[in-house]
């Protein structure tokens, strides 16, 4: 209130000037860097434009003269590995470790979701007590990037060493209970464009398998960016087009896991009438298929057909068949449609959708034992979901919960304005 009078006679401007009010949002901050303070007033001012409610207290749009208000600084130079960040604001030292990765030792990105806001993920990366960093923040209005940790050092955001050092970790401002409001078509374009460049400059393919969600990182608690992520939406966008997947398997006499590889077996792709041979590897391929779902016949000479059902996701998508020796009868010969490797895993006791929360072992697709069933991982262990799962949202903390977000900094400044209504509660 003190700064709210400064240039006003010693009176609190009237509560419809909005703009008069800027430097004491300001100062509500807390943050030292102009640019930082200005980006926590704008996202304070556009919840007032746009209107909001917040349990019993609503607040109607108001009308922002954005041509009354500071006009936002310059960035300062550019360190960013990526050309299309807004800045570079580095987090506190004590937040990530100086290392000098290349491009072979990064593997993955992991999408994360802020809980709070843009500035206040920024300004919490700043802080030496934080122990937390990532290497970019994507703003929700405009997909704004600032990135905080270059991408040759190791950003402290994944909860598992390992998976720190092979990844590059994206903060999305926002909340996971309510990706309608916070996940825009802006934000996904500017992260999908960020991520492209990533995945570009460091060799990693444009797959679900190594572009993953912090619930996919093993022995996490998060559920981050959570079931409201738009991933078919986010890949198509860093890919450029339709979204396919990829389907992998292996046929094997009589059991998948302990079979013997039964090379030069036909695979049929029921539906587009595709065929290819499992190879001297032991597996069959077929790439690039839209999504959806696919039956897979396999037939060779001396055993009964055998088929495996998969709807199939961006990436790599497991669907092997063993089939059983002929004995002149009729039927499939009781060929398994390659249960455990459909792709849907146990999470061990987990309610979130982490990774081996309960301390067991994830299934995964064909189980131990069988070869090449997932991309090289760190040894941290394989994520506990499949990539694109649904994800419960347990609660508001399953996300990275780094800072609060902005809502209740505004219901404070509504105070000051007396702009708050109480509306009922049915």
């Amino acid at each position: 209130a003190r700064t709210a009078r400064v240039g006003h006679g010693g009176e609190l401007p009237d509560a419809d000037d909005l703009e008069a009010w800027w430097p004491a949002v300001v100062a509500m901050s807390g943050l030292q860097a102009e640019n930082l303070q200005h980006m926590y007033a704008e996202a304070i001012y556009r919840s007032l434009e746009e209107g909001f409610a917040r349990g019993p207290l609503g607040v109607a749009p108001r009308t922002v003269d954005w041509d009354e208000t500071p006009a936002m600084p310059p960035p300062p130079a550019s360190r960013c590995d990526y050309s299309g960040c807004y800045q570079f604001v580095p987090a506190h030292s004590s937040n990530y470790s100086d290392y000098s990765r290349t491009a072979s030792d990064i593997s993955y990105v992991i999408i994360h979701t802020v809980q709070g806001s843009y500035a206040g993920c920024i300004s919490w990366f700043q802080d030496s007590s934080a122990n937390v960093s990532a290497h970019y923040v994507v703003r929700s209005s405009d997909g704004q990037v600032t990135q905080m940790v270059a991408e040759e050092d190791v950003a402290w955001h994944a909860g598992n060493w390992d998976y720190n050092l092979a990844s590059v970790g994206i903060e999305h401002e926002g909340y996971v209970d309510d990706p309608g409001t916070w996940y825009t078509d802006a934000m996904y374009e500017g992260s999908a464009a960020l991520t492209a460049d990533i995945i570009a400059r460091n060799g990693i393919p444009a797959s679900r398998s190594y572009i993953i969600g912090h619930y996919e990182v093993p022995h996490s608690t998060h559920t981050d960016p959570g079931s409201g992520w738009d991933w078919d939406l986010y890949m198509s966008l860093i890919t450029g087009g339709e979204v396919t997947g990829d389907i992998i398997g292996v046929v094997r006499d009589t059991d998948i896991y302990d079979g013997a590889d039964l090379i030069g077996a036909r695979v049929e792709i029921a539906e587009t009438g595709e065929t290819t041979t499992v190879g001297a590897d032991g597996y069959y391929h077929f790439y690039d298929e839209p999504l959806g779902t696919y039956t897979m016949w396999a037939t060779m000479d001396g055993y009964e057909p055998g088929s495996c059902t998969k709807t199939i996701s961006q990436g790599d998508n497991w669907c092997s068949i063993a089939l059983v020796p002929s004995t002149g009868g009729g039927g499939d010969g009781g060929a398994t449609d390659g249960g455990a490797d459909s792709g849907t895993t146990g999470d061990a006791g987990s309610g979130d959708g982490g990774a081996g929360d309960g301390g067991g072992a994830p299934t995964g697709d064909t189980g131990s034992g069988d070869p090449g069933d997932d991309p090289p991982q760190p040894s941290g262990g394989q994520p506990g979901s499949p990539p694109g799962s649904a994800v419960p949202l347990t609660d508001v903390q399953g996300g990275c919960a780094v800072v609060p977000g902005s809502a209740g900094l505004v219901l404070g400044l509504l105070g000051l304005l007396g702009v708050g209504r109480r509306r009922r509660v049915s």
